[in-house]
């Protein structure tokens, strides 16, 4: 009986797939081409979010950019991913350096060519020249065109006493 349950119990499935077309070349001109930015870097800081929300919830990467072939050229520079490889998520490890495809929005998912720098060596021979990044100190450049956390917090924090203050007035007035 346990035997047969077991045949019953459904293996683990992955919203996330990725077709690999193409040659090396082919699929690094193609990323070059279609990312926003191209970089290599060390992770310096890993943003998860909490973990009640859901797998497609986005992480930040911040990273200590050491070369660039596209983008904005700061010394520091944020990406973002899902926080699970089942939406497509990219697992970054801080201390760890990474060749870096981001695509809009400064987003790195499973299916770019990102990889460790390690195993880089056809995408950097491929790549070409770099540049050092500009301003080489430790500042973040937010270059994702979206509001910060903070920013979020404080304005919802804003709206919450707001609230509060008009529930107060018209139990007041009533």
């Amino acid at each position: 009986m346990v035997f047969g349950l077991m045949t019953l119990i459904p293996d683990c499935a992955s919203a996330c797939s990725c077709a690999i077309v193409g040659s090396q070349k082919e699929r690094v001109k193609s990323e070059l081409s279609h990312s926003d930015a191209v970089f290599s870097g060390e992770v310096v800081k890993i943003d998860r979010p909490s973990p009640i929300k859901s797998t497609a919830a986005p992480e930040t990467v911040s990273f200590r950019v050491s070369e660039v072939w596209k983008g904005p050229e700061g010394g520091m520079l944020e990406v973002r991913t899902p926080v699970s490889g089942t939406s497509c998520g990219y697992h970054f490890e801080e201390g760890q350096e990474y060749l870096v495809y981001a695509g809009k929005g400064m987003s790195v998912n499973l299916c770019s060519e990102t990889k460790p720098l390690s195993k880089a060596e056809a995408d950097l021979a491929l790549l070409g020249e770099s540049e050092k990044p500009t301003d080489g100190g430790d500042s973040l450049n937010d270059t994702s065109g979206i509001v910060s956390g903070g920013a979020m917090a404080g304005m919802a924090g804003i709206a919450m006493v707001a609230s509060f203050l008009l529930v107060v007035r018209l139990v007041r007035s009533g």
